[in-house]
């Protein structure tokens, strides 16, 4: 009981970790461009969406969530710099910022006109509370938070279902859908986000489970994946769905406020705080760990530990308050070029080292080098 408990907590803080404020926009965007074809389109954003990150969960899960491990190809010097880079663009100058604003546009419906800067302030104290005390971050995300989340989205969904058109129009090929969803699943950036989120569920697992701290289990980790990833990919399908059963009513409505057009449609004056309790969870939960694993990484691979937590915490919060005045528009202007360069790299990284583990070789940067500059080429 104690390992199954264990097993159902991890999945639900696997999945909190991923379902953040671009989980809640991209399906969303990708059912209303799929012209009807919302199984395909549904399929592509769960490929690079769910399998592909993952899939970095297993593989960092070989590595035994040492991310120096993992990158050792690179060299010290490209560890640092690419884990800098990862960290920056998942916490304060993109994925936190994003968080922000979308958790800004949740709260509008319960608040209309309120202002995004105090917004955006007031929920970066809130943050930081919450990641004071970063070794309980696991447990309170799998035992508290995750359960109201899904509720929330459960409720939006089976509400936006039946209300919904019974017959979707569909038109024009299949195949521009399902690839729309593979390159939007980009967007979400979580198989970035798997490569440094794993150290926190395998520090979970050896902290609660006796048989873990000393060996800790493969099997109860690959459990623990197939429930995130499982509730991951159902979540996408039925935002892409309803996408597609209310894409003429999304027509010229901004990506982070689609759900709460979708949810005022279906629930009516009970929509508001159903919409801003899911999405503002939703972004708070996935916020609260880019906050710690940009934070540990100024403290102690910046400054070698010659500042404190609440510094390295308040610093964190400071940039990402200051990246989320651009607002979501602007931050996917310049978050999107750099995805469709490195993302196909990285999912070959993965398979590589992947590769490299059971087949017992070494690996090498070169085919991660190379796709870099072949789609810069392109």
């Amino acid at each position: 009981m104690k390992q199954f408990s264990l097993m159902l907590t991890t999945g639900f803080a696997l999945f909190s970790m991923f379902f953040g404020s671009g989980n809640l926009v991209f399906p969303l965007q990708v059912g209303k461009e799929s012209a009807g074809h919302f199984p395909e389109a549904a399929l592509g954003i769960i490929l690079t969406g769910v399998l592909v990150p993952f899939l970095g969960v297993f593989g960092m899960i070989l590595y035994e969530g040492d991310p120096k491990r993992f990158f050792s190809c690179f060299g010290k010097t490209g560890i640092f710099l690419f884990s800098f880079a990862s960290l920056a663009l998942m916490g304060p100058f993109g994925v936190l910022a994003r968080c922000l604003t979308v958790a800004h546009g949740a709260l509008q419906l319960l608040f209309p006109g309120l202002p995004l800067v105090p917004t955006s302030l007031a929920l970066c104290l809130l943050i930081f509370v919450l990641t004071y005390n970063k070794h309980k971050i696991v447990s309170v995300l799998g035992a508290y938070l995750t359960p109201f989340l899904l509720a929330a989205i459960a409720t939006i969904a089976y509400f936006g279902y039946i209300g919904g058109k019974a017959e979707v129009q569909v038109s024009g090929e299949a195949l521009p859908a399902f690839t729309n969803g593979f390159f939007q699943g980009y967007q979400t950036m979580d198989l970035l986000a798997a490569f440094f989120f794993s150290t926190f569920i395998i520090s979970h697992l050896k902290g609660r489970d006796d048989s873990a701290a000393k060996n800790y289990s493969l099997n109860l980790f690959f459990k623990s994946s197939l429930i995130g990833a499982g509730l991951l990919g159902a979540v996408y399908f039925l935002l892409v769905m309803l996408g597609s059963f209310y894409s003429s009513e999304l027509s010229g409505v901004e990506p982070k406020e689609m759900l709460g057009k979708v949810a005022l449609l279906t629930l009516g004056p009970y929509a508001a705080p159903v919409v801003a309790a899911a999405v503002t969870l939703a972004c708070l939960t996935t916020a609260i760990v880019l906050t710690v694993l940009f934070a540990d990484f100024v403290r102690y691979d910046i400054a070698k530990d010659r500042i404190g937590n609440a510094r390295s915490l308040s610093l964190t919060l400071l940039i990402g308050f200051l990246v989320s005045t651009l607002d979501f528009g602007g931050i996917a202007s310049f978050l999107g070029p750099i995805l469709e360069t490195v993302y196909p790299a990285l999912i070959l990284l993965t398979a590589v080292n992947i590769a490299g583990y059971f087949m017992g070789f070494k690996t090498s940067h070169w085919p991660v080098t190379a796709a870099i500059a072949l789609k810069l080429a392109a």
